[in-house]
């Protein structure tokens, strides 16, 4: 999971007017989702297109790459009646940007794991940490603490790492270091999904794959005089792994981070 700039969203499609148009009305003649994607199929493309190009082309919460309208616009604060609760849902929070997220299907989708044979997907669940807390209005949303990790803070994302040797996702804190933050780890990686197991796969690989251009790397370096052709190829090829529009450049930045080697990078990571 890297972080994402949601901020643009706002120019993306007009959802504050439908945002308001609801606000004004009852429940009963409020816009549904269906409604806009119905008789609005063009602020749905340019708000899909909008969050595909915000995400880098991505999945914001796997890093999984996505084609072109592909992805579904998720609601991080479910819109209808939560799934395991008897709450009605965040209606005001339908048409808000700031609780729009773009996820793989794989992500989006309640199914069982092929490998674990587990129920995995995020559905419309949202737990928190004291369920009594949980919000009938915008405004008491502040006393919420979500369980699940949020793609659009940084803090949230720094709470997954990756295993070199499996690709799987891991909590970054350990349950007797930290029981709230291993939590919230632990708890997304299963209802996002995150340990998929081709998705697993593929970031052993590249893991992997990063491990050994590191280690080029580290020879090249220290090697008098540098061969500074050869050392700024191999930057290059390790940037491929590890730029923001990378498939899973997360775990790879991880490879790169733990072998200090980040001081190589001239980038924005």
């Amino acid at each position: 999971m890297r972080p994402v700039d949601n901020t643009q969203l706002m120019r993306a499609a007009n959802l504050d007017q439908l945002n308001a148009e609801n606000d004004a009305v009852g429940t009963e003649a409020e816009i549904t989702w269906e409604d806009f994607l119905r008789d609005y199929p063009q602020d749905a493309q340019n708000l899909r297109t909008g969050m595909w190009a915000i995400g880098l082309l991505k999945c914001w919460f796997s890093e999984a790459l996505l084609q072109q309208g592909e992805g579904h616009i998720e609601h991080y604060r479910p819109k209808r009646r939560l799934a395991g609760d008897r709450h009605d849902g965040y209606r005001w929070r339908t048409f808000d940007w700031h609780n729009l997220r773009l996820a793989h299907s794989t992500v989006n989708f309640r199914r069982t794991d092929y490998l674990s044979k587990r129920k995995m997907g995020k559905g419309s669940y949202f737990p928190l940490r004291d369920p009594r807390s949980r919000a009938t209005n915008a405004a008491e949303e502040i006393n919420e603490e979500p369980v699940l990790l949020d793609p659009t803070l940084a803090t949230d994302t720094y709470l997954i790492t990756f295993d070199a040797a499996s690709g799987a996702p891991r909590p970054r804190f350990r349950k007797e270091d930290n029981p709230w933050l291993h939590r919230r780890a632990v708890d997304s990686i299963d209802y996002y999904h995150l340990n998929e197991g081709t998705w697993n796969y593929k970031r052993a690989d590249r893991m992997a794959a990063v491990q050994k251009l590191c280690e080029q790397l580290e020879d090249i370096a220290i090697t008098q005089p540098r061969d500074q052709e050869a050392y700024d190829s191999k930057i290059n090829e390790i940037v491929r792994y590890i730029n923001s529009f990378a498939e899973f450049s997360t775990a790879c930045l991880q490879v790169v981070r733990e072998r200090g080697l980040l001081e190589h990078f001239a980038l924005g990571l």
